[in-house]
């Protein structure tokens, strides 16, 4: 069977071998227990544990990198102008790339030790061995916050109707957010309070601004590794109740690739290359034994696909589909248009269950989602 992938970028991008290396370094310990052995309550307060102590030292690491920035810059003001910027510009170059390197050794190191408390290798098929999609690159590239690898899988492209500039833009704007909050809290001080408050320069109202975003960079990785680790166990929970309970055996052809569509428009409406997705295309392109590109992202197609497989095989599709769409933990405002022409007139049915799916991966509630995420013949 031919290779599903293309991947457009053939070479792994250096940060991402670096948080690999790292991970790797951390190493992969055995456990004996597995992430459903814990009640969603039990995650909940783990997670936030570990989540808490890599803001503590996420905002440690920005307070003591910036504050020699400043130190210097306040001692150096009365020298001449050459001097005073050599000295200030030097130590924030050193500081910065002091600061990068702590703040991702401690988000690889946080996002590892989510990884061990839901203990991905407790799963004993792991089809993702090698490559862009082996775990241990999903969560380097979550906890550094790099992009997923551009490919076509299948013939589907999620970056198709997406335009590349926007995302430009909204990469150039996330860098500059650090810039801009502290130049409006310096406005806001100066026009309050004057160039001093206490006796120090406002311009050390860059610590807690500098603190306040590391510890939002860290939320935010465990946030992503969370949903990334928990769409790696559901899409192997799916596929082992699946296997358990013959279901494969009891599709026609054409729910067969009514399947893969379902999966495959899902990725293209979501216009990104969230893995848990990509995760849940392979699997079942794995199970249904396909690897032949048949316009699995074409979206009439899997309209067509609905109309023409029976009533049990329709609740089978839409129910796959409600999952994939899920899948991200969000919607977009067109998954939204999307979704009410497949429910058709079981929309009552089946949005309840896609907004609860994803409340509860946004949450990080995992045996609520598994409970939504079991695939039968029934629309509930």
């Amino acid at each position: 069977m031919a290779d599903p992938v293309e991947f457009k970028q053939k070479k792994v991008p250096m940060m991402e071998r670096f948080g690999t290396y790292y991970l790797n370094v951390l190493g992969k310990r055995e456990f004996g227990h597995h992430v459903f052995d814990f009640t969603d309550e039990e995650l909940h307060e783990k997670i936030k544990k570990i989540t808490a102590k890599g803001i503590f030292f996420s905002a440690l690491a920005g307070l003591v990198c910036v504050w020699p920035t400043i130190f210097v810059d306040q001692l150096k003001q009365h020298e001449r102008w050459l001097v005073h910027y050599a000295w200030t510009y030097g130590t924030t170059l050193l500081s910065v790339a002091l600061e990068f390197y702590l703040l991702f050794v401690i988000a690889i190191k946080t996002v590892h030790e989510v990884s061990e408390l839901i203990n991905i290798h407790a799963h004993k098929k792991d089809i993702f061995l090698e490559g862009p999609f082996n775990v241990t690159n999903i969560l380097a590239r979550a906890a550094l916050e790099l992009p997923d690898p551009e490919m076509r899988i299948l013939g589907i492209d999620p970056f198709e109707k997406v335009s590349k500039r926007n995302l430009l833009i909204l990469g150039l704007l996330y860098k500059v957010r650090i810039l801009l909050t502290n130049l409006i809290l310096k406005f806001i001080l100066r026009k309050t309070v004057g160039d001093m408050i206490w006796g120090f320069s406002i311009n050390y109202v860059a610590l807690p601004v500098e603190c306040f975003w590391n510890g939002m960079v860290i939320y935010r990785v465990v946030k992503e590794a969370r949903l990334r680790l928990f769409g790696f166990a559901l899409s192997n929970h799916i596929a082992e109740n699946l296997v358990q309970d013959h279901m494969i055996n009891k599709l026609s052809p054409e729910a067969k690739s009514g399947c893969m569509r379902a999966i495959g428009n899902a990725v293209v409406m979501a216009r990104n290359y969230h893995p848990n997705m990509i995760i849940l295309l392979l699997r079942f392109q794995e199970l249904l034994k396909i690897g032949e590109n048949d316009h699995f992202d074409d979206w009439d197609l899997f309209l067509e696909n609905l109309k023409k497989v029976n009533d049990m095989e329709k609740n089978f599709l839409l129910n796959l589909f409600t999952i994939a769409i899920s899948f991200d933990g969000k919607i977009s405002h067109f998954e939204k248009s999307a979704v009410k022409e497949a429910y058709g007139m079981s929309y009552s049915v089946y949005h309840p269950r896609l907004t609860q799916l994803i409340d509860h991966l946004h949450h990080g509630r995992l045996h609520a989602a598994a409970a939504l995420c079991h695939l039968d013949f029934s629309p509930d």
